[in-house]
């Protein structure tokens, strides 16, 4: 590669999925050169993953869609190399950490990086505690990865990522699962590694935050249905198209989520769940995360439940679901549970038996799977594998899937659900949001994990923080 050579480029290139003949990428012309950065804005499924994929060689050598037109990485073309060999000048930060986690221990996660690229071992030992205290984990060096909560899971999967110093660095969303220190600390590790000689292409929507921050990107590549709408200087591009991008449902900052009502709870009725005396611990030896917790959860109460990484909010409504052992009391109806990771949850092989699976098929079923289908953008969807699909329909369908089976039990319970909106655009986590309103007004509850200050203002009737092993 010469010194003004791209780092990226592809040249009117097309994607098509061959079993449906959707094209996920149209004719896209996009050229990345040595010291950018750039933010790429999109609709959830506008393209953006299938995109990065692109660039990383997964489309077409893992991922068999019929491509057109032609993608280079440091001036190689990328149908002529093994993901692997991509993986020396291409770094990515995955949507889902979860899925590049292969090793039981954090140490070893970030040195096969170390090792894949034939770094001297004598360096590795110096190398694998830098990069963890670049994002404040240094003290996870000898955790089990299973263990850890998924904001410090996508802190260990970023720099894992990074841990050989690639050209090109492709984020997607690398700050959805992240407290505020978090965000600052990642984006911190992802400027500096680029500097002037890499290339960071990041995928983002928590923009307040950024632009709060870190600040946002210099440049900004707007992509919808699959093609580019717009390329440009970041202020001039979200000047100008702001009406456009607010009409697809993307966030942009100073957007504000609807203000909900709030309802009027009865405090002298019986809870529908409620903990008392509650002590959890992740595993049966392990150090307890909460102790002596006491909380009811009434009809109609819309919670959301914040925290620092790794203070213990996913441990305690695993516990509050029955699915860890816990010492303490936990009484009332069953509730449903959506898991922080969407995979997970998936039980069928369609979209269209997964929202069914559990159900009794009666016609009122048919009904509110039809219309939670649809106004979670995901009807269209009906024949395909759920693990196929991006990540904002997987957490779109495991919502639904979680709401549909809340609403049709016997009688109004609670909906604990783990991060709904991590990875949604604004126009999706607003209808998320309503129709979890909806569930909590019609006699049942919802709890809900969230690291979105602005959001738990505007939707939750209460909040809790969980710190130092308690309630706040």
């Amino acid at each position: 590669m010469t010194p003004t050579q791209p780092l990226v480029e592809l040249r009117g290139f097309t994607a098509v999925d061959p079993r449906t003949n959707r094209v996920l990428l149209e004719d896209i012309n996009l050229t990345v050169h040595p010291g950018e950065q750039l933010l790429l804005l999109g609709a959830s499924g506008a393209g953006k993953s299938t995109l990065l994929d692109a660039i990383r060689g997964v489309v077409p050598h893992s991922v068999p869609l019929n491509i057109s037109g032609d993608c280079f990485v440091a001036g190689q073309p990328v149908i002529t190399k093994t993901v692997a060999e991509l993986s020396r000048t291409v770094g990515n930060v995955p949507q889902d950490p979860h899925a590049s986690i292969t090793l039981p221990l954090v140490e070893d996660e970030i040195a096969l990086t170390l090792e894949n690229h034939g770094i001297d071992p004598a360096e590795i030992g110096s190398r694998v505690h830098k990069l963890l205290a670049s994002v404040d984990a240094d003290h996870l060096l000898h955790h089990r990865t299973q263990s850890l909560s998924g904001g410090w899971v996508q802190r260990i999967a970023t720099v894992a990522a990074l841990a050989a110093e690639p050209s090109v660095v492709l984020a997607d969303e690398p700050t959805s699962m992240l407290d505020g220190a978090g965000v600052a600390a990642v984006m911190q590790v992802l400027t500096e590694l680029t500097g002037d000689d890499g290339a960071l292409i990041l995928v983002e929507h928590r923009l307040d935050e950024l632009a709060d921050g870190p600040g946002l990107p210099e440049r900004t590549v707007v992509i919808d249905g699959g093609a580019i709408q717009a390329d440009g200087p970041t202020d001039h591009v979200l000047a100008k198209h702001a009406h456009q991008l607010e009409a697809n449902g993307v966030w942009t900052p100073g957007v504000r989520l609807p203000v909900y009502e709030a309802p009027i709870i009865d405090d002298a009725a019986a809870p529908l769940l409620r903990a008392a005396n509650l002590t959890v611990r992740p595993a049966p030896k392990a150090d307890p995360v909460v102790t002596n917790i006491n909380l009811d959860i009434r009809a109609g109460e819309r919670i959301a439940v914040m925290g620092a990484n790794g203070t213990g909010k996913t441990t305690l409504l695993m516990a509050l679901a029955g699915l860890l052992a816990c010492h303490g009391d936990i009484t009332g109806r069953p509730p449903v549970m959506v898991f922080q990771n969407p995979e997970h949850q998936f039980l069928a092989h369609s979209v269209h038996d997964e929202l069914r699976f559990g159900l009794n098929p009666t016609e009122r079923t048919e009904a509110a799977i039809q219309r939670l289908s649809t106004a979670f953008g995901i009807d269209h969807l009906a024949d395909l594998n759920p693990f196929r699909l991006s990540g904002g329909e997987k957490r779109r369908l495991s919502v639904a899937a979680g709401l549909l089976a809340a609403q049709h039990r016997a009688e109004p319970t609670v909906l604990l659900a783990d991060e709904p909106t991590f990875g949604l655009d604004r126009a999706a986590t607003t209808t998320m949001l309503n129709e979890l309103a909806t569930h909590a007004n019609s006699g049942g509850a919802v709890v809900i994990i969230t690291h979105d200050h602005r959001l738990a203002q505007a939707w939750a009737t209460r909040t809790i923080t969980v710190a130092q092993k308690a309630l706040i």
